[in-house]
């Protein structure tokens, strides 16, 4: 079989079923409305521009900012050029740091580099304000793309 066959039909098995696990039931106008206010505190804080601000809007979204459950969006979010409907937020890992983290399911980690403009081995870059922005794959044909602040970094 053609190898870019078998990635293309790899890569759209994975979103598939990713899709099916981590969708939520219909978003109601108010849920979509809160997600319209929520999504640019929500990008700005994935992006490692600034860290999330906690509004009304994104506490709708992010119930606890320290439990590393994943928080499955009602939409797309488009971070680094990329949609995303999962995210973990954790203020304080237990370390002295936290972060920011957009999955992507059916991405390669070196994809999501190249989004993000972080380049390898490490798949890591400083950011100001402290931040660093890390890319990862964790072996499960999905990568991710961190924002990690304090001791978390490196």
């Amino acid at each position: 079989m053609n190898p870019l066959l078998t990635r293309t039909l790899l890569a759209a098995a994975l979103t598939i079923s990713f899709s099916a696990r981590a969708q939520a039931p219909a978003a109601s106008p108010q849920t979509l409305a809160d997600f319209a206010k929520a999504a640019p505190h929500l990008l700005a804080a994935l992006e490692c521009k600034k860290k999330l601000v906690y509004t009304d809007a994104v506490k709708t979204f992010v119930k606890d900012p320290n439990s590393f459950d994943d928080v499955v969006l009602p939409a797309p979010l488009t971070v680094f050029g990329l949609k995303t409907t999962a995210i973990t937020v954790t203020e304080d890992d237990q370390n002295g740091g936290g972060g920011y983290n957009a999955k992507f399911p059916g991405l390669s980690q070196k994809d999501a580099a190249k989004a993000a403009k972080v380049k390898g081995p490490n798949y890591k870059r400083n950011v100001k304000g402290g931040g660093m922005i890390e890319v990862g794959a964790p072996g499960d044909g999905s990568a991710y793309i961190a924002c990690l602040y304090g001791a978390g970094e490196g």
